[in-house]
């Protein structure tokens, strides 16, 4: 439990700095996701040859579908809240559906965009009972006029 919750952790952290370098510094959304990749990728290979701490395997994959989320940056679909809940969902996702995947891009790609279109999917639910609500105070209304109306 404590390393899924150590991995959603690093999941928005992840989304949330490939989403900067490509919005703000301007680095572009394939040149920022790849340059996280990279460092990643690595402080991995460091790890690995020369420092020898017991990291999770699962890091690297976790990151660089994490990268994907945040190369999302339309301003019509996509707002702050997607941004917290795409890597928790993207991480849930991977933790349980990526054994059932062949290759590395299988498992990784397609629970990224599962994960965005849930996330989307939630962002609209909001938006359609803000557009349902004026509509049923004019139909309330509508009825009350028509039963008031004496014959």
């Amino acid at each position: 439990m404590i390393v899924l919750l150590a991995h959603i952790a690093f999941s928005i952290s992840i989304t949330w700095l490939t989403y900067y370098f490509n919005r703000y510094l301007k680095f572009g959304a394939v040149k920022a996701s790849s340059c996280i990749a990279l460092l990643i990728g690595g402080i991995f290979q460091l790890n690995e040859y020369y420092l020898h701490f017991n990291l999770d395997k699962d890091i690297p994959f976790i990151a660089i579908g994490s990268t994907f989320i945040g190369m999302v940056t339309s301003r019509r679909h996509y707002r702050h809240f997607n941004f917290f809940i795409a890597p928790i969902i993207f991480t849930l996702l991977y933790h349980n559906i990526s054994k059932n995947f062949d290759g590395f891009g299988g498992a990784l790609g397609t629970a990224a965009c599962i994960s965005l279109v849930i996330s989307i999917y939630l962002r609209s639910l909001n938006a359609t009972k803000r557009v349902i609500k004026p509509f049923r105070r004019a139909k309330i209304r509508a009825n009350l006029r028509y039963k008031n109306k004496q014959y």
